[in-house]
């Protein structure tokens, strides 16, 4: 009986299902159009809004799917469903960035033996050493592709920065060898053998998103502090970077589009009525930025920077950045939404 407003991650962003491992699932649904389509049919039979969660094509085997699931979510609209997504502004997923190409099963049949260890004992028997070698081809491609995973923290620290095909170039092998070699040579005790990255989206797919009018920007991540080691450049860097990277620089979306998708559209549909807007009547929530100098610093690797460019930040009024400085005041307060009947469902 409410307006409220159901937010979902997807059960896929590409062409399988997230659990998805060759060598032990069944091919089919749900792909990333079926996810779409459920939570459409949810606003649909709910009368209610709803949102695709940071929504994107994952996968080197399934770039240019983002035209398709625009395709999804234009037609529903247009059919009254109010229907919504958000994004954040980067290539890759995952906060921690923990990329493992290993499958569980491999790296976790025996009780109280290491991941190396499991996976030795997967590889000497030939049926289950060509089932792993499947999923790890399917891991690499799901991640974006041999030269679009990125080593992170690994104990031959010459690894680091560079990526699997890189590493398998040295090594003589292709990748799926190379990710079985850092495994087995690298720190025993974790999955992987060290800490990777995938960047698993295309770069078109991910504007292809940010050009929509329904899509919001998000971080899809909390608070993080220099303590909780590395985290996703989203944390810091998400709305500088959608104003410099996606408006200023290579003028994907205009500065207009790129601020209404991180406050006005967002507090809509949170059903926040008196933020998002500079205007009378509503709660001062204003940021002050220079648009020569705003600028995300946050990277991969150095991930704990805020952005430049920032020198005012006020909350319901009162200063908590200035000059670009933190004041340590503590003006936030948890918001609930207005609630309001609810649309009449448009479906059975």
């Amino acid at each position: 009986p409410w307006d409220a407003v159901y937010i979902s991650h997807q059960r896929s962003e590409g062409p399988d299902p997230m659990w998805f491992w060759p060598s032990q699932d069944p091919p089919g649904p749900p792909t990333l159009m079926d996810a779409i389509l459920e939570t459409i049919e949810i606003g649909r039979r709910a009368g209610i809004k709803v949102v695709a969660s940071h929504i994107k094509a994952k996968g080197a085997h399934f770039w240019g799917a983002s035209a398709v699931a625009i395709q999804l979510i234009e037609r529903a609209r247009a059919e009254g469903v109010r229907v919504w997504a958000d994004q954040y502004p980067y290539a890759t997923s995952g906060s921690d960035g923990n990329t493992v190409l290993i499958p569980g099963w491999a790296r976790s049949r025996d009780r109280g033996a290491t991941p190396a260890e499991a996976l030795r004992a997967t590889l000497a028997d030939p049926a289950d050493a060509a089932a792993v070698r499947r999923d790890i081809a399917h891991e690499i491609r799901r991640r974006g592709g041999a030269d679009r995973v990125l080593v992170m923290e690994y104990p031959n620290e010459a690894y680091v920065g560079r990526t699997l095909a890189d590493v398998a170039a040295d090594l003589g092998v292709d990748p799926v060898e190379a990710a079985i070699r850092l495994q087995l040579d690298g720190n025993p005790e974790r999955p992987g053998g060290g800490r990777m990255r995938g960047f698993s989206m295309s770069e078109a797919d991910v504007d292809a998103f940010a050009r929509q009018p329904w899509v919001a920007t998000i971080t899809d991540g909390g608070i993080a502090l220099p303590q909780d080691g590395p985290v996703h450049a989203r944390f810091y860097g998400t709305f500088p970077r959608k104003i410099r990277h996606f408006a200023l620089d290579r003028h994907v979306i205009t500065l207009e589009h790129a601020i209404r998708s991180m406050t006005s559209l967002p507090a809509h549909l949170m059903g926040l009525t008196d933020r998002g807007r500079i205007d009378e009547g509503y709660v001062a929530d204003i940021v002050v930025f220079d648009p020569e100098t705003i600028r995300d610093k946050a990277t991969f690797f150095e991930p704990h920077q805020h952005a430049e460019g920032i020198d005012l930040v006020l909350v319901g009024g009162e200063p908590v950045v200035d000059g670009g400085e933190l004041t340590y005041a503590l003006p936030g307060r948890v918001l609930t939404p207005a609630r309001r009947p609810a649309a009449a469902p448009t479906g059975g």
